[in-house]
């Protein structure tokens, strides 16, 4: 996939050096899993179907498993 490039505010930026002086996660991995939460939470169901189906044969096997651990997470957040 090809490399995409985004600046970071100075908000962002001092949040996740708190978030990482207190918890050990990559930086990789936090901006993954964050920007999946938020499309995740901002699409519907069909439209991540649709996006992960368009992205990767091997990826629609997960589509369901994507969801339902977004689900998870709205729960263990409220």
């Amino acid at each position: 996939m090809a490399r995409k490039h985004f600046e970071m505010n100075s908000d962002v930026r001092k949040l996740i050096d708190k978030y990482s002086e207190n918890h050990d996660v990559e930086f990789s991995d936090l901006i993954n899993k964050a920007l999946k939460f938020y499309l995740v939470n901002q699409m519907n169901y069909k439209e991540v179907k649709d996006a992960l189906n368009e992205a990767d044969i091997e990826a629609s096997k997960y589509i369901d498993e994507a969801m339902r651990s977004s689900m998870g997470d709205i729960n263990r957040n409220f």
